[in-house]
């Protein structure tokens, strides 16, 4: 699309100009309100905005990616898509591009299928479902009798190099039957359904309320599109695998290849991540490729890498979003809302992965708000379409019905006559109301959401919005204030993340079973662990993503990292300390309690006797210390993002001036890790509602948006300063307090900025639009109210 290519007009100049109004020039920095957040003790390093110790090697190329990994002996794969939406009776010859120069396997569902590796299996049915009840429909590894989607492996390539791979595709025979496509959620039945709440209590309000609001709120399919495409590198040797591969999960893929997929034992299949440039969910569970390079390599006995170009890397991974909602709320004379009826279509794409199934039931409870909503039904329909499988995307399941809630708020105060943030101010729940479980299921207990809606509203001057509003209508521009009041109810996991650490005769290694792709563990663990053992971060080493280090725990996802093993962290340096006293007791010569641990020195009490950590590396060169935090991660966080924006009238032009974000937060271990991760979730959010959107062919099921000249992501250019009010209230789940925020503010943008732009168009009559808001939508919008 033009835009991702072309700026708009105006654009450049935008940049260098100040803002316009009371905006802040756009920075980014920790500003003295936000580095309050903590009031850690003097000295401390918990609450200090460490520098990211990773970045340097990130920022100077010193960073090692998958793709930067070259084995001796290395084999280049290539898979051979589909071009078809939809096609049965799929035959694949092969027997010329075997015989060609440089190629040493080629791969078909039919070898595979005979191999026992035909399908990538299905670890977590729909909510409510089981296996012997849900019909799954896998993914094969390869197509063997059917195609479901443009994009769908067909045959597996591995020649000595990439050029090779590429000519004996050309010889390939492929035949197949075409058939009709189904590229939408209109046109598919319910894969399978399923229901939460009281349909009988909302039924009886229903009847029984003054007026009752609909809306139909589609949210769009987007790709998460990390940096680094997802790619895998596969070795067989001594009877055992490894797949260096682009993941956060490592520990889960190898229970999975082991224990589904080849069904070998644990320790006979490694897992590495090198560096992760990105992940967001996307590249999280089992892909056909990881089976592809690993089976590769095992009957060729030589290492095969496969690394996607950009246009395969979208065709071929999984999208996300792709909802639709069909909402009804029973409103009172007040407009309060006394219950909401709501249908939620979800597209899962060709088949079924555990990737797509936690979207499914995430998130769902937020579909009522922080609003007293006294009933409340939902009925979930998964449906299969010709397009590329749906997985998790920052959020998983979160941002989709906050945006439907959020947007229905707005459309139930403008019914009713009232200013959206008025009646949110009369409608949120107060302290008084809580604790209250809403109909869904979710526990509110002492948040603030007045004051959140306040600190958001007064870091944007609200109160002289309307002031602007006039200011911008003379230059012929619509501006409009937007905001979205949610909570993020985030569940955790059932099985804790490990960390342990051990001396490497040079180093005392943190390794944990987590695995960062830009999430800034390496520096959060270890300043943790400094503050804690007295000792300098740059005598810590840090290891993660190998299960030959770490097999047990969970990887990162969720916004759970800090939590869990964050918490077992905290809990391993005591039992380090704890550890280190005993050994230092020996030295000593004295009775384990008359040693103390104070400022990284082991001291017999009451003297000046003491022992450093060096003479109890050089006692015990052995040394290792490790726990697991046993919590769940369970805990409900609040926010409230509010923003304004101007549309051109001429030109549908949309362009965020100002945005605010409140965060209820819990202990805050890096003030600057924690921005960061508000502003990177933000700038996805802001993205997937201005002008990210995955389109396919209505007709024929083609991808029409498979490359970056037709697929637009936000620059820093469409970025204003994100103004931050953090609002601290310790966790009770965990031992230090914190809770999870790698989410929250991709959760709430989209609303957020949803609700800006029809507060823009309301004055034109304009009181819904489906997004994404581009120029286009935005100026046709304005012109059809013109003409009418």
């Amino acid at each position: 699309m033009p835009r991702r290519h072309q700026p708009q007009p105006g654009r450049m100049e935008r940049a260098r100009r100040p803002h316009r109004g009371h905006a802040r020039p756009c920075r980014y920095r920790v500003d003295a309100r936000e580095r309050s957040m903590t009031s850690p003790p003097t000295g401390s390093l918990i609450g200090t905005p460490v520098r990211r110790r990773e970045d340097l090697r990130f920022v100077t190329g010193r960073g090692c990616y998958t793709d930067d990994l070259w084995p001796k002996g290395m084999l280049h794969g290539l898979v051979v898509r589909s071009l078809r939406a939809h096609a049965r009776g799929l035959s694949v010859d092969a027997s010329e591009a075997r015989t060609m120069f440089g190629v040493h396997l080629v791969l078909t569902g039919r070898d595979l299928e005979a191999a026992g590796l035909a399908h990538v299996p299905v670890d977590l049915p729909p909510p409510g479902a089981t296996f012997e009840t849900w019909q799954a429909r896998p993914q094969p590894v390869l197509a063997i009798e059917e195609v479901r989607y443009v994009g769908d492996p067909l045959a597996f390539i591995v020649a000595e190099s990439m050029g090779a791979a590429k000519d004996a595709a050309e010889a390939l025979i492929i035949d197949m039957e075409p058939c009709e496509p189904l590229p939408n959620l209109s046109a598919g039945a319910p894969d399978f359904s399923y229901e939460e709440g009281d349909a009988t209590a909302v039924k009886a309000l229903m009847a029984a309320a003054r007026r009752i609001v609909e809306l139909d709120i589609p949210v769009h399919r987007v790709d998460a599109l990390p940096l680094e495409p997802r790619g895998c590198l596969g070795h067989f040797q001594d009877d055992t695998f490894t797949l260096h591969v682009s993941t956060q999960r490592v520990q889960i893929l190898q229970r999975s290849l082991a224990d589904r997929i080849f069904r070998v034992p644990r320790e006979r299949m490694r897992v590495v991540a090198p560096d992760t440039g990105g992940g967001f969910g996307q590249k999280n569970g089992v892909y056909p490729e990881y089976v592809l390079c690993l089976e590769a390599a095992r009957r060729l006995s030589r290492p095969v890498k496969w690394i996607p170009e950009r246009s395969e890397a979208i065709s071929s991974g999984c999208h996300a979003r792709d909802n639709h909602f069909h909402l009804a709320a029973a409103l009172d004379d007040e407009g309060r809302i006394l219950a909401i009826e709501a249908t939620r279509r979800m597209n899962l794409g060709a088949y079924a992965s555990s990737r797509s199934m936690v979207p499914v039931q995430n998130g769902l409870t937020h579909l009522t708000g922080v609003y007293p909503v006294s009933q409340a039904h939902v009925r979930v329909d998964g449906v299969f379409t010709s397009t590329a499988p749906t997985c998790s995307y920052r959020g998983a399941g979160r941002p989709e019905n906050v945006y439907a809630c959020e947007r229905l708020v707005d459309v139930v105060a403008r019914n009713c006559g009232k200013d959206p943030i008025a009646w949110r101010r009369a409608n949120c729940l107060s302290s008084k109301q809580q604790p209250l479980t809403s109909p869904l299921g979710t526990t509110f207990d002492g948040h603030d959401f007045h004051g959140l809606l306040e600190a958001a509203l007064a870091r944007l001057d609200y109160d002289h919005f309307r002031a602007r509003r006039r200011t911008s209508a003379s230059s012929g521009w619509l501006r409009g204030f937007g905001v979205a009041l949610f909570a993020e109810d985030l569940h955790g996991s059932n099985e804790p993340i490990p960390a342990r650490f051990e001396w490497s005769g040079e180093r005392l290694e943190l390794v944990v079973g987590t695995g960062s792709a830009g999430h800034g563990h390496e520096t959060t663990f270890l300043q943790m662990t400094a503050e804690r053992l007295g000792l300098p971060m740059e005598r810590l080493g840090f290891v993660q993503s190998d299960t030959a280090r770490m097999s047990e725990g969970v990887g990162t996802a969720a916004s759970w990292s800090t939590t869990l093993a964050g918490s077992s962290v905290h809990l391993a340096t005591a039992a380090a300390i704890e550890k280190a006293l005993a050994i230092a007791g020996e030295l000593l010569e004295v009775s384990r309690t008359d040693v103390e641990f104070v400022d990284g020195l082991f001291r017999v009490v009451g003297t000046d006797r003491c022992l450093r950590w060096d003479d109890i590396f050089a006692h015990a060169p052995d040394f290792t210390a490790g726990a697991a935090f046993a919590g769940t991660g369970h805990n409900v966080t609040a926010s409230c993002h509010a923003c304004e924006i101007e549309v051109e009238k001429e030109t549908g032009t949309a362009r965020l001036l100002t945005y605010a974000i409140a965060q209820n937060s819990g202990v805050v271990i890096n003030p600057m890790i924690f921005i960061g991760q508000l502003h990177g979730g933000m700038a996805q959010g802001v993205g997937q509602v201005l002008m990210e959107q995955i389109v396919y062919d209505e007709a024929d099921g083609q991808l029409l948006s498979g490359s970056l000249n037709d697929y637009a992501l936000p620059r820093a250019t469409d970025l204003p300063y994100i103004a931050t009010d953090i609002q601290p209230s310790r966790a009770l789940d965990n031992p230090l307090g914190v809770k999870g925020v790698g989410e929250a503010a991709a959760t709430g943008s989209p609303a957020a900025v949803a609700n800006a732009i029809i507060d823009a168009l309301a004055p034109l009559g304009i009181l819904h639009l489906d997004p994404p808001f581009t120029s286009e939508k935005l100026w046709r919008a304005i012109r059809n109210h013109r003409t009418l």
